[in-house]
């Protein structure tokens, strides 16, 4: 019989003599129970070392992939390996991050963070910003790219002295950043107007520092007055989210604005953050 024929034992119910199978199709009915659970399990086993096969692929990829990035990294002099319990262990981030990504999150958190200071406390700013700032980028690609744009800025400052390959890398990377976090803010305000989001206004917010930080005023001002306009059709600053901090951001950039760079600048609220 060939595997792909199904036997039809017929039977019938209308006498005791019919009320049973005769022997032989018993061994017909048993024989072709035992092929069809041998074969059940041999296509389920196929299943499982093939799924067992791609899984294996894909981690040794994922190795490979990760093993390369690195000992390009450390070819620059830039060790980026870091202990599990600071590589995301929840993947909780709004995408995945690779070895240098990674490296410069933790940057960003441990070293710049701490750097900060916003017209408050150092600690007290720190706190604020790990406990409400944080949460909220690393949910937000374009966000996360902000972050990591600040992070490449502080680790090219501090490879500036006499290590030109590390500080390019992280000028370029700072670059890529940039590129995308603006292409992102030009795409949320064309989805979201006029009722634009926290997240929005913080990508503006968030890129005038950029200028600030590269001190180049007229990109600074043009930013400032975007974000002043996106505060305005908000409702105010008084409208903004993430209790209070990212008011706090504005005004800070503003006062910062005005007498780093001596930008001439007005707001609709009339002074309130000078």
């Amino acid at each position: 019989m060939a595997q792909w024929e199904v036997p039809f034992i017929n039977v019938t119910l209308d006498s005791k003599e019919d009320a049973g199978l005769t022997e032989s199709q018993q061994r017909i009915a048993h024989s072709h129970a035992a092929r069809s659970a041998h074969a059940r399990v041999r296509r389920l086993r196929t299943m499982q070392y093939q799924a067992q096969k791609q899984e294996k692929r894909r981690t040794l990829e994922s190795i490979t992939s990760s093993s390369d990035e690195i000992e390009h990294n450390a070819g620059l002099g830039i060790i980026t390996v870091l202990s599990a319990d600071r590589r995301d262990p929840f993947m909780s981030f709004a995408r995945r991050l690779d070895p240098m990504e990674q490296f410069l999150f933790d940057n960003y958190v441990t070293v710049v963070i701490p750097m900060m200071r916003c017209n408050e406390s150092a600690v007290f700013f720190a706190q604020r910003m790990i406990r409400l700032w944080v949460p909220t980028a690393i949910a937000d690609s374009s966000l996360l790219n902000i972050v990591l744009l600040a992070s490449c800025r502080h680790l090219s400052a501090e490879y500036g002295q006499g290590q030109q390959r590390q500080q390019c890398t992280f000028q370029q990377l700072a670059f890529q950043y940039k590129s995308q976090s603006l292409q992102a803010l030009r795409h949320a305000i064309s989805a979201e107007m006029p009722l634009l989001s926290d997240s929005t206004v913080a990508k503006a917010i968030m890129l005038a520092y950029d200028e600030l930080y590269v001190r180049d005023a007229t990109m600074l001002k043009r930013h400032i007055d975007a974000a002043v306009e996106m505060v305005m059709l908000k409702g105010g600053p008084q409208t903004l989210g993430l209790d209070g901090l990212l008011g706090h951001f504005l005004f800070n950039l503003l006062t910062k604005a005005r007498g780093d760079v001596k930008l001439p600048i007005r707001t609709p609220w009339d002074g309130c953050a000078s």
